[in-house]
């Protein structure tokens, strides 16, 4: 989910610097030449969020126009042990997961396996709940990848807010399954007409994962591994799915939320004393689903428009086929397949993606004006802007201020 939810999603819910610059797929151990205007920007840019947000740790990464990837760790991953943050240090991911899906999807429909605009009932002809989504007759993946199918978000939905805040309080599964999420909206009206408008809501990101899952036969996790993670390139271990109470190296979140959220356990510290999440994350799904680093982000964008992910003619899709969100005399933003297309005076054109899930925050951009790639994360959800900080950052590098 994007930060744009939080005030809804709240409900679900310093160290030492270090600092490195590699090539992709070159060894860890590369220095960041202290000269470098880049590193001096990015590792101000940590100083000064870590003294100016209510977070206990920071972690960025940029990954400059000749793919030199520049890393900074600062604060704490986790208060209460005394761990600092690190490089390798996982956060969760949140709707920045989001982009990963959508890859994936078009590296499929880019060998022929699906179709991105060919409906998609007909997929689901032995499920008899699927004809009472929203829009059912009219779906296709490319219109539920630009949030453009009329579903509603889940936390907007009653029926859904009953049921997860009263199983939380009684200590039921609330590891509820993407059919389980969708059951929520069946026989609701739709927000728009198919394809008309966007609103934002993971339940397209839910049905769009168990179509890919339907027509080929396999798990969404694995057909991501595949065809994007493979492709990020060292270190290998920065991305895993957060479908999982375990996930290693992630760093303790700190979240914060109103009385509904207390009531179902989702305020304060997000892991235990062994470092295991109090709740299962595995409800995100395709709508976020992963625990990663900001390098990894970062490293995402960039081989996304470098057309290493997916072809450059299926990137063009990506940002081609897009729904406007917003225009105003600041900012011009539409969002594609699984991206924000943006566009401010300051910064040129760019894509990005926030993300939130209880305890953290994301957010990833590639500035196409300026050939770079930057993500940020913090391991709390309040404070911090990240849609701020991710601008801080970026222009900080664009104009090498430390």
């Amino acid at each position: 989910m994007t930060v744009t939810d939080i005030s809804r999603r709240k409900l679900l819910g310093g160290a030492g610097l270090a600092l490195a610059a590699l090539p992709f797929g070159s060894p860890l151990g590369i220095g960041l030449a202290a000269e470098s205007k880049t590193g001096s920007a990015i590792s101000g840019f940590a100083s000064s969020a870590l003294a100016t947000r209510m977070t206990p740790g920071i972690s960025a990464a940029v990954v400059t126009p000749d793919a030199r990837i520049i890393t900074v760790a600062n604060g704490l991953a986790d208060p209460q042990a005394g761990l600092a943050m690190t490089n390798s240090t996982r956060l969760m991911s949140g709707s920045t997961g989001k982009t990963f899906c959508a890859a994936t999807l078009v590296s499929l429909a880019q060998e022929g396996v699906l179709d991105l605009d060919a409906p998609i009932a007909p997929v689901f002809a032995d499920e008899s709940w699927f004809v009472r989504l929203p829009n059912a007759k009219a779906l296709n993946l490319r219109m539920l990848l630009m949030h453009g199918a009329g579903f509603p978000q889940f936390l907007d939905v009653g029926a859904f807010m009953r049921s997860y805040i009263w199983d939380a309080m009684t200590g039921k599964d609330i590891a509820y399954s993407p059919r389980k999420m969708l059951s929520f909206i069946l026989d609701a009206a739709p927000l728009n007409a198919p394809g008309a408008a966007h609103a934002y809501s993971d339940l397209h990101y839910h049905l769009a994962g168990i179509t890919a899952e339907k027509i080929t036969g396999r798990s969404y996790y694995d057909l991501l591994t595949e065809r994007v993670l493979a492709k990020l390139g060292d270190p290998h271990d920065d991305v895993t799915p957060a479908n999982t109470r375990t996930i290693e190296r992630l760093a303790a979140g700190y979240a914060r939320g109103d009385v509904i959220a207390a009531m179902a356990g989702m305020t304060g510290r997000t892991t235990d004393e062994t470092g295991v999440l109090r709740h299962d994350p595995s409800l995100e799904y395709t709508g976020g689903g992963l625990a990663l680093t900001p390098r990894a982000l970062a490293r995402f964008y960039w081989k996304l428009a470098h057309g290493q992910i997916v072809s450059p003619a299926s990137f063009a899709q990506m940002t081609g086929s897009s729904l406007p969100v917003v225009k105003t005399a600041e900012v011009t933003s539409s969002y594609g397949l699984g991206i924000f297309i943006n566009e401010r005076a300051e910064f040129g054109r760019y894509i990005s993606h926030s993300g939130f899930f209880p305890g953290y925050t994301s957010n990833v951009g590639y500035f196409i004006d300026h050939g770079f790639a930057a993500a940020v994360q913090f391991n709390t959800d309040h404070g911090p802007d990240i849609n701020q900080s991710l601008r801080d950052l970026a222009g900080r590098v664009i104009t090498g201020k430390r």
